[in-house]
């Protein structure tokens, strides 16, 4: 999920140090877009492997003073051929404060970049308890398994063969191994691109095409290698770049290595002044440490919660905004509704341009729920869609959602793109207006815990054009609608609409005018995350919706998309809710429990609900459902109060104080 991206020179192919710092520049500066939390390069020449690494964002690094002793030894080392590998990190497994937690990772005589997640780490290192661990990063285990590989006479290719065989999920290496010359790259999904000169003397890759090409595109092009020369590295395969004999050799995981091995170098590792510029925030007592004290205070007495009127038809309650009963109990939702036929795949092949899916290309997004992940499987094993996944990670996608693509995209062998907004500044604007909120708390501002992730439909449009697919087709489920959320503002979205996330113009009027109202009355709204909020609502409301909805088409049934998840792709599930839904959303808990203990409901009273309409479920078996996963989730609660760096007791027991509904 981060970018990694690099240049291999055989010997004798020179180049300046500004032509490398050129060419290093923009890859840092283009690469920051998959993480910016931390930075790293690692330049290889006979004589060593020198690596610098820090937590701060590319495009800082780029401009240490230490760069310049680096790209001097590149550019003075040149006689015998080099290598530069280099990082642009969005932290998953190790905390950034700790070095050796930040890529390049060193283990030993290998120095490795690593783009994607390991989801079976921990079972691999208590499978093999012989196997040293020094770090919490999840790269490490590959490259004890690498090393160990290397120990018992293997080639360098066979090793990483080995070790990619090992690890799940969506994984991407680029490692050097001090005592050859070279650079081995691997992939098991296919998030890897690589350009080499017609001569076959230089070569640059990147995670993305894209990236490459804006490189590439720009003057002086290290004057030999072009765009056009640009070729993808497919799932499941590897290149080995020399710097000393023939520069690409390219190899399969499930095929042996018979090729000789690469020349051996006698190089040490060293360190060029890598260390933690950026101290951690400092956060109030962990809310993790205080469970207890948190789940007697988010406790919820659902005795009079049971005593509301309910529809006679659903469940939606007499607190749901809007809603009104006739003389048989039905409520105006369930009036409104038609059931509708889904026309069926040949249906969506045919929208997206085509009787059959074989080589059409797509935009999948996919935030790591159960939704995103169960029509990737669709797209490809029922529809023969051609997708690249794509994910927009804004800090409250949990590290649960984070393993859950990359099973999905390395099972599926899936390019996955990951746009990383600034994450610590998001959950700054996340904090600034939960703190906002709790000063005057209303239902209807509630969204904006959320603003920060809408900017995910602006990327999605810019991701097509730039990979030049056909369409983005998403996964979004009918069934899940929440239009309360702007029922609380005062709207009501008691309209059929073609799209999931759509307003009529009236109404989009409507809410800006209630924000603007809100934010006058609430004067601590008037802070850093406005442009921010302000640009969420342009993606959300006012970008032109041009993209299909593969569950218009094709029906879901909550069995088969668990059945399918959990026993086909290893699934993982949350700890603290039995639920499947929402558990990759780290602000699901929050504003799930102020709607419980505010209107007496949550999101999964309409999901519930929305079944019963569909003859999906009855309703004894939905109003049993609702009261246990309407269960405040205390762990998640604690998870999402300490990335936000707010105090949760202090925070839920102003939820508590708020006058009910009901």
């Amino acid at each position: 999920m981060c970018g990694i991206f690099g240049l291999v020179a055989r010997r004798g192919a020179s180049l300046s140090q500004k032509e490398l710092r050129h060419v290093f520049d923009a890859l840092f500066v283009l690469s920051e877009s998959r993480g910016k939390e931390a930075a790293g390069l690692a330049v290889a020449t006979d004589s060593a492997v020198r690596v610098l690494k820090r937590n701060i964002r590319g495009k800082a690094f780029r401009r240490l003073p230490e760069l310049d002793a680096m790209f001097e030894q590149a550019e003075v080392g040149s006689c015998g051929g080099y290598a530069l590998i280099g990082h642009t990190r969005m932290v998953t497994n190790g905390d950034a404060q700790d070095v050796g937690n930040n890529q390049p990772v060193i283990r030993d005589g290998l120095v490795c970049i690593h783009n994607g997640i390991i989801t079976n780490d921990v079972s691999i290192w208590r499978a093999e308890p012989d196997l040293r661990r020094d770090h919490e990063v999840d790269t490490e285990v590959f490259l004890a398994l690498v090393e160990r590989g290397l120990g018992v006479g293997q080639s360098f290719v066979g090793a990483v063969q080995g070790g990619m065989r090992r690890v799940i999920g969506a994984n991407t290496f680029a490692v050097i191994d001090a005592k050859r010359d070279g650079v081995l790259l691997a992939t098991t999904n296919g998030s890897l691109y690589l350009a080499t000169d017609d001569g076959a003397d230089l070569a640059v890759f990147a995670s993305e095409r894209f990236i490459l090409e804006r490189v590439l595109d720009r003057k002086p092009l290290l004057g030999r290698i072009h765009s056009k020369t640009i070729t993808h590295v497919s799932p499941g395969a590897g290149v080995l770049l020399s710097t000393s004999d023939a520069l690409v050799r390219g190899f399969r995981f499930d095929q042996s290595d018979r090729a000789r091995d690469l020349p051996v170098a006698s190089r040490r590792v060293s360190d060029a002044g890598s260390r933690s510029d950026v101290p951690p925030p400092r956060l109030p007592i962990p809310n993790v440490s205080r469970l207890g004290e948190l789940s007697h205070g988010a406790r919820v007495d659902f005795t009079p919660i049971r005593g509301l009127r309910r529809c006679t038809a659903c469940l939606l309650p007499e607190t749901f905004p809007f809603i009104r009963f006739d003389e048989h109990g039905v409520c105006t939702v369930c009036r409104r509704h038609r059931s509708s036929v889904k026309p069926g795949k040949e249906a969506l092949l045919h929208a997206l341009g085509g009787d059959s899916g074989v080589g059409q290309s797509c935009l999948a997004p996919i935030s790591g729920g159960r939704d995103s992940c169960y029509g990737l499987h669709l797209m490809v094993n029922e529809l023969g869609l051609k997708p690249v996944a794509y994910t927009y990670d804004w800090g409250m996608v949990t590290d649960l959602a984070r393993r859950n693509i990359s099973r999905m995209c390395g099972a599926l062998g899936i390019e996955h793109v990951l746009v990383s907004a600034d994450i610590a500044r998001k959950r700054a604007f996340v904090r600034k207006n939960v703190a906002a909120w709790l000063k005057r708390p209303h239902l209807g501002t509630v969204p904006l815990f959320m603003a920060g992730d809408k900017q995910f439909f602006y990327y999605a449009e810019k991701l097509r054009r730039q990979m030049r697919l056909n369409t983005i087709l998403f996964s979004m489920n009918p069934l899940e609608r929440t239009d309360f959320k702007v029922g609380f503002c005062g709207i009501d979205e008691g309209y059929e609409k073609y799209r999931h996330y759509d307003l009529t113009w009236l109404n989009k009027l409507r809410i800006a005018a209630f924000y603007g109202r809100e934010y006058l009355l609430n004067p601590s709204y008037l802070n850093a995350s406005m442009i921010d909020t302000l640009s969420a609502y342009g993606s959300y409301y006012l970008l032109p919706k041009r993209y299909e909805q593969i569950f218009d088409y094709i029906p879901w049934y909550e069995r088969e998309v668990e059945r399918t998840l959990i026993d086909g792709y290893d699934w993982e599930l949350a700890t603290d809710t039995k639920s499947t839904w929402r558990i990759g959303d780290g602000t699901a808990a929050f504003y799930n429990y102020i709607y419980l203990r505010v209107a007496g409901f949550t999101e999964n009273d309409t999901f519930r609900s929305n079944q019963i309409r569909d003859g999906l479920i009855d309703r004894a078996t939905a109003l049993a459902r609702i009261e246990e996963e309407n269960q405040p989730r205390v762990a998640s609660l604690g998870w999402y109060f300490d990335t936000i760096g707010l105090n949760a007791v202090q925070a839920i027991q102003r939820v508590n104080a708020m006058p009910r509904l009901y």
